[in-house]
């Protein structure tokens, strides 16, 4: 079984999408690096939404900049560049970290780009918003959310019922 298929067992995909194709290698070209095939199968299935009504994957031409790719990663990375600074401890190379995701308490969610040139291997990363601690998934972003949704992997910093009640994806 597919991360894809797994994830849509636990979260079905809306029937229609609306989010349009895209044109993933303008979009790489503008992030200025390739994005892992499963971001972008993820995307083109699910489109602009949140699942568990708190998770939301950022979008390539999204209508709200606070969850499109090509604009909102760039104002969250000068905030980690500013944490840092401030003697924050951030995992790794902060050129290692991008981030793809947010929740709806604050947490980012990161694609480890290490190696920076093997999309594929990439792994995830959370933060804790107003504090120093960091969750760590080996694996890539379908997979994290079908871990997380099915209650595989639990994120410290998530809400204890994020689970409760059904789990599903909602379009905005």
């Amino acid at each position: 079984m597919t991360n894809l298929r797994h994830l849509q067992d636990i979260c079905p995909s809306p029937v229609d999408p609306v989010a349009p194709l895209h044109d993933w290698g303008q979009v790489e070209s503008e992030l200025g690096f390739r994005l892992p095939r499963d971001y972008k199968e993820l995307v083109d299935k699910y489109g602009p939404g949140s699942y568990a009504r708190f998770i939301h994957v950022f979008q390539p031409e999204s209508s709200f900049p606070a969850v499109d790719i090509r604009v909102a990663p760039s104002k969250i990375l000068e905030t980690l560049r500013f944490v840092e600074a401030q003697g924050f401890p951030i995992p790794g190379a902060l050129d290692s970290l991008f981030p793809v995701g947010v929740t709806d308490n604050g947490n980012y969610i990161f694609w480890r780009m290490d190696p920076r040139d093997l999309p594929e291997a990439w792994e995830m990363v959370v933060n804790e918003p107003r504090g120093d601690r960091w969750d760590f998934f080996k694996g890539d972003l379908t997979s994290f959310l079908g871990a997380v949704l099915s209650g595989a992997h639990r994120v410290p910093m998530f809400p204890g019922d994020l689970l409760e009640g059904q789990v599903g994806f909602e379009t905005y």
